[in-house]
């Protein structure tokens, strides 16, 4: 039994807590497209400050405007057109920018 233990403690222990990517330079890409994403969501969150709307709707509305951005995220992480990594990419965007929104009007994060 102790083999046994000891051999799957060595197998989980190659598996870091910061993923290894088989392809850097594509996952530099991904990681500008996130940057590029998050800063035009940003920018649109202090650009809505006035608007008298909920969080969540504003966050709508900054996520239509930054849809050539996420569109651009969605096509370099999910070159084979995932329809659950797109939506899952959709998803992250709203909640990020409900987050923009929300540290904007200097009231935390969403949960």
């Amino acid at each position: 039994m102790r083999p046994l233990i000891a051999v799957m403690l060595l197998a989980l222990a190659g598996c870091g807590a910061y993923p290894h990517y088989s392809d850097p330079r594509l996952a530099t890409k991904i990681n500008d497209q996130y940057a590029l994403r998050d800063a035009c969501l940003a920018k649109n969150a202090e650009a809505n400050l006035n608007s008298s709307s909920s969080a969540t709707e504003i966050a709508r509305t900054i996520s239509l405007s930054c849809q050539s951005e996420t569109n651009s995220l969605i096509a370099v992480s999910n070159p084979y057109n995932d329809p659950r990594i797109s939506a899952a990419i959709e998803r992250d965007t709203q909640f990020r920018a409900t987050g923009y929104v929300l540290r904007a009007r200097n009231v935390g994060t969403p949960d």
